[in-house]
Order: C-alpha cells, then structure tokens, then sequence
C-alpha cells in the first residue's frame, strides 16, 4: 500500500464501512483507522459519545490493536477493563466511551497491515458481537485500497510519462532554435537549405491525435473498474464533468461503450 496521511476519501471509506458493521452486528460503536507511517490513528468513528478515540494512534504490541497488528489475526474481549494479555494503553479512551466489549480485525494488504477496524458494546451482559460482519468489512476495505493503489500507480505512470514528453519536447525546440541559428547564419546556401529541411515540420500521417492528459486519465480509471461517481471522486471532478470527457471520447471513436472506448485507445497505442 503506498504510505500517505489519511484523507477525506480513506475517512469516507471507514464511515461507510464502520456504518454497515454497526447495522450487521447492533455494535453500539464502531471506529479504525489505516497505516500513516509507523503508526495507525483512528480517523473514523461512528457511535461515539467523545471524540477521544480519534487520539488513539497503535503501534505494535500497544494495546489490543497491537496484538491483531503483531500477528495480522482477529481479537477480542468480553471485558475489556479485566483483561489481563493485553496492555492498556488506551484505557481512557477505550473506557472513557464506556466500552465493555471489544472486537477488532486487522485490514491486511499483501500480508501487510494497513488498518485495524473495532466494534465496541457498552454491556458485557450481551453475546459477544459476530466476527464474520466485521471481518468482511475488513475484506472489502483492502479490496478497495488494493484497487486505489493500483490506480495510483498507475496514474503516476502516465504522469511521469507525460512529464518525459514535456521534457523532450523542450529540449527538441531549443535544439530546432539553435539549427535556425546555425543555418540563417552560413553563408554556404546548400548547408543552409539542409538544416532547415532537417527541423521542418514532419508531413501529416495517419497515426491516432492523443489523448488529452484528463481524457487519458478517466480511461485508465475506466479499465481498471471505476464506475463514473468513484472516477470523480479519484480526480476531483463531478460525475458530470466525467461523463462529458466519455462521451467526447466514445464519439472519437464512435464507440457505443465506455469499455469499448478502452480498448480502441489501446489498439491504437494511446493508453
């Protein structure tokens, strides 16, 4: 997973995540976080009375969460305030929401964790919530950042890509300037006409225009399973707006299909 601060679209991610745990399992709190850094802060919380548990920042071997990190397996416990195998590092925030049961799993990326996901009762009289509701949310919270970072680097790609060809089409204009230089200043009239004839302008072909650097964006998002609400969100553009670079490139194609568009792109080398 590339290592970044935790942004609005990680928290969006939790929120949804840590609401449909609540619902699955009647937990009345549900919070985590993912990996920033050496540590994980819980930045998502949902049925909470206090905004401490947003202070919690595991590391290894702290705490229940340090347990499920350490050995990527899930946790849990009937009476948090009594239990003896874990530390409490975060008694006064654990405790300071009035919590009594608690069950974590750990969200696992390629064998690395990348956040922790916790449900919480305020009773210890109740069964011990489910583990499975709370484990397939950990599942689909990695799906989705295997995807995003997928994407990410994929993105990166094109960007460094991009910048390349900038780079080289600066360095082929000023050599072009210095040829101009070079032939308006010979007297020898062949030497001249040669030089220009070497940076003239190349005739017309048939290869494909490219695509635009936004264009070329939202079709990688495309191919890679991105419907058009998640594109925006991952370029920070509205559904609309998204929807308007597609149907420009469909017609470029004249393509019925966004998927068919992706593949016209990449049979004629432009994605």
């Amino acid at each position: 997973m590339i290592t970044r601060e935790t942004s609005r679209d990680d928290r969006d991610i939790l929120m949804e995540a840590a609401n449909g745990v609540r619902a699955a399992t009647g937990a009345e709190v549900v919070f985590g976080g993912f990996r920033s850094g050496q540590g994980i802060r819980v930045s998502a919380t949902v049925g909470a009375l206090t905004g401490s548990l947003t202070s919690i920042l595991v590391h290894p071997a702290q705490g229940l969460g340090g347990r499920s990190w350490e050995t990527r397996r899930p946790f849990m416990t009937a009476d948090y305030a009594r239990a003896a195998e874990i530390s409490h590092d975060f008694d006064a925030q654990i405790l300071g929401e009035g919590i009594r049961q608690l069950t974590l799993v750990p969200i696992v990326v390629s064998s690395r964790v990348v956040g922790l996901l916790y449900a919480g009762r305020r009773t210890s009289v109740l069964p011990p919530l489910e583990l499975e509701p709370l484990g397939r949310a950990a599942r689909l919270l990695a799906q989705e950042l295997r995807v995003r970072d997928l994407v990410d680097e994929r993105l990166q790609e094109h960007r460094a890509a991009e910048r390349l060809d900038h780079s080289y089409g600066q360095a082929l204009a000023e050599l072009r300037e210095q040829v101009e230089a070079v032939a308006a200043s010979t007297t020898d009239a062949e030497t001249s006409a040669r030089l220009r004839r070497l940076i003239a302008p190349a005739a017309p072909t048939d290869q494909a225009e490219p695509l635009t650097p936004r264009q070329r964006e939202v079709l990688t998002l495309v191919a890679s399973g991105l419907n058009n609400t998640q594109i925006g969100t991952r370029l920070g553009l509205s559904e609309l707006t998204v929807k308007s670079y597609l149907r420009t490139v469909m017609a470029r194609f004249s393509s019925r299909t966004r998927h068919d568009a992706v593949i016209q792109a990449r049979r004629l080398g432009l994605l």
